[in-house]
């Protein structure tokens, strides 16, 4: 697997510690948005230093094949993020071949079609170069864009898990969906 792809509109590239103010950047201007859809250390994650280390872990992790995030970047401006997507808890047993996937983009650049192309590119990646079996999304209920999004790309609705994610002082729902690599 390469560490950059291009889509019709985006840079999807790994970063690394070099980039950390751009990732820096992105986050802090989005994080309030993000505090409602991940589990975030407000105060840690608005600080360079815990992006450096974070770029250095994820790092170490896709150079194992445990993890991939790839930052988005517009064609017409490769120096600032405008979004994220990863592939996470990569499972490569033969009886398992499976991951979870995370997206993210800046609240001024949604509606664009930008997280289709990641998700689709990213999802084939996933299929064609690791082989694997399965992608799955956990999405909160409520954030009916999201559920939108992955159902256009073919990621069925399989059940919801009950209190899965502890996320802003309180367990919370959320809708698990899957695509095969064979639809």
């Amino acid at each position: 697997m390469d560490f950059k792809y291009q889509t019709q509109s985006l840079i999807m590239r790994v970063c690394t510690r070099r980039d950390a103010r751009m990732v820096h950047r992105f986050y802090v201007n989005n994080l309030r948005d993000f505090m409602h859809y991940e589990p975030l250390d407000v105060k840690a994650a608005s600080t360079l230093v815990y992006y450096e280390k974070l770029l250095e872990i994820e790092y170490d992790l896709m150079l194992q094949k445990k993890l991939f995030r790839f930052f988005l970047f517009e064609k017409s401006n490769p120096f600032s993020v405008i979004g994220t997507i990863s592939f996470r808890n990569i499972e490569l047993a033969a009886h398992l071949k499976n991951c979870q996937i995370g997206y993210k983009i800046d609240q001024s650049r949604r509606r664009r079609g930008y997280a289709t192309e990641a998700i689709a590119l990213g999802c084939r990646l996933m299929f064609e170069d690791l082989k694997l079996h399965r992608v799955e999304a956990l999405i909160l209920p409520e954030n009916i864009p999201s559920c939108r999004l992955v159902e256009s790309l073919g990621f069925e609705r399989e059940g919801l898990l009950r209190k899965k994610v502890f996320l802003n002082k309180e367990w919370r729902d959320h809708y698990l969906y899957a695509m095969l690599a064979d639809r």
